[in-house]
């Protein structure tokens, strides 16, 4: 069974010789909650200091087909009106095409259920009404919890191949700017301010079904809130809160941290101590590959080297005999 957030508090406080707390969150008792504030503080220095797979999830992104929709636009506006309906397009989220409308283009804000206004102006000389327009996302807010990917996991399972990326501002810019704005493979990039987004490129607009990617990610949430249904969230806000990490690390961690903000000084071989226990848990954390020290790692399916040198099939030459 695993230990509450209160548990671990007291068993901190009874290793260093305190008085036991009855909450970790009551501003009431000083010695609890101030040990509460630095079991969040330890959880946040674990998370930090391994891709832990307890906190390793994946992500599945359905990515669904453009909007093929009309507008009507004045020339050199970055307005387009008259649409029959914005419902689903969203600021920031999506690109627009259409006649003399960049491939760069975004929508900046949906202004009504007929209206939107892009990042860019149209280049049309003159005004167009009931114009083919094509709405299609190419933007996408992270799951929530998002810390940060696990790299190279970013695949595209409809098609089967992995995407490309993550791109660097300069060439996102100029794939989206430059004159050759498409490619067979599709790309990848995070952006923000919008919570870290995921955006891909080029914008999904061709696709006549929706289109399925996924990735990997670590997770802030290492905190699992008692219930029926395991919830988890970032930080400890409540007693029967308990950890996804190790809790002898967070009881530890305790210890060394509530020395430190103390003044002890004798908190350096209590950290030291946290430290190498930690070290442990990373090294048994997951599995290990087997790592070889040849030059070459011997390939599982038949290849150049199953092939003698001369006389195949045979039996010929000189040795036939």
């Amino acid at each position: 069974m695993p230990k509450t957030i209160l548990q671990m508090v007291n068993a901190a406080q009874g290793e260093l010789g305190l008085p036991l707390s009855v909450s970790a969150f009551d501003t009431g008792d000083a010695s609890g909650y101030q040990m509460g504030a630095l079991a969040n503080r330890a959880l946040d220095e674990l998370r930090r200091m391994c891709r832990w797979t307890v906190l390793q999830f994946e992500y599945d992104l359905v990515v669904n087909v453009a909007t093929i929709t009309t507008g009507n636009m004045a020339a050199g506006s970055a307005v387009i009106t008259n649409i029959p309906t914005t419902a689903g397009i969203l600021a920031n989220y999506f690109q627009v095409a259409g006649a003399g409308i960049s491939p760069a283009a975004r929508v900046t804000s949906v202004d009504s259920l007929t209206q939107v206004t892009c990042s860019m102006v149209n280049t049309n000389t003159a005004a167009v009404s009931n114009t083919p327009l094509t709405f299609s996302q190419h933007t996408y807010p992270e799951p929530p919890g998002f810390d940060y990917f696990n790299n190279r996991t970013m695949w595209d399972r409809t098609n089967r191949w992995e995407l490309l990326g993550p791109d660097s501002p300069q060439m996102d810019q100029w794939h989206r700017s430059g004159i050759v704005v498409t490619g067979p493979r599709r790309h990848f990039r995070q952006l923000g301010p919008f919570a870290n987004n995921f955006r891909i490129w080029p914008s999904p607009s061709e696709i006549a079904a929706p289109l399925q990617l996924v990735f990997e990610y670590i997770s802030l949430n290492a905190v699992v809130a008692a219930g029926v249904t395991p919830t988890y969230k970032q930080y400890f806000t409540v007693d029967t809160d308990t950890s996804l990490l190790d809790e002898n690390a967070i009881i530890t961690g305790l210890k060394w941290m509530f020395w430190e903000i103390k003044g002890f000084g004798s908190y350096i071989t209590a950290q030291n101590r946290w430290v190498d226990y930690v070290e442990r848990l990373k090294g048994r954390d997951g599995s290990s590959p087997t790592l070889s020290l040849v030059k070459r790692v011997h390939p599982i399916f038949i290849s150049p080297a199953n092939v003698q040198d001369g006389f195949f099939p045979g039996p010929v030459g000189p040795n036939s005999a």
